[in-house]
């Protein structure tokens, strides 16, 4: 059973809305992410991905420059670099699949070191023992919060990622995520 193949329960689809909510502030109606008012996975998904620009950095965040050459799970001034405010708030507002949001965000498995490329900060990771198949890649402008993000998950596929690009657009690009390291 591949990712895309699962559904998400209606009561951890609501949660899981509700929390993504939480993170950019708009504020969500419980009610309509619950029970048989539920809007179906697909419509909601949609409605809940933000269509505006990632939030102003914290002031308390580190600069994410200070990543580059660390993990993605080291810690900078006691923030990971995924749990950093600008990234979360990057890939709320560019992805806007769920489904590739809940991945990225909640597979563990082997990481690079975190580089620049193309004056954006860099993270690869992919899912244990399935590197081939399941990577991704995010992209930060340090300076503007502007995300791009790779996700490839079809081992059938692997010569072409899926691309989330800041602006909202979505594109397939040759290679895999790690290509575009070359």
């Amino acid at each position: 059973m591949t990712l895309r193949d699962r559904r998400l329960p209606t009561a951890v689809f609501g949660a899981a809305l509700l929390a993504l909510a939480a993170c950019n502030g708009a504020p969500v109606d419980a009610a309509a992410t619950s029970g048989d008012n539920a809007e179906p996975p697909a419509a909601a998904a949609k409605a809940a991905a933000p269509k505006t620009a990632p939030a102003a950095p914290d002031l308390k965040a580190p600069d994410l420059n200070a990543y580059v050459g660390k993990y993605p799970f080291d810690k900078v001034g006691g923030v990971a670099f995924s749990d950093h405010p600008l990234v979360k708030a990057g890939i709320a507002a560019t992805v806007t699949d769920a489904r590739v949001r809940t991945a990225i965000t909640t597979t563990q498995g082997p990481s690079a070191p975190i580089e620049m490329i193309g004056g954006k900060v860099a993270a690869w990771s992919c899912q244990q023992h399935k590197c081939g198949e399941h990577q991704w890649m995010i992209l930060v402008d340090p300076a503007t919060g502007a995300t791009d993000v790779c996700y490839l998950n079809d081992p059938a596929m692997v010569d072409e990622s899926r691309w989330f690009l800041a602006g909202g657009t979505e594109e397939k690009r040759k290679g895999d995520c790690a290509s575009e390291k070359s």
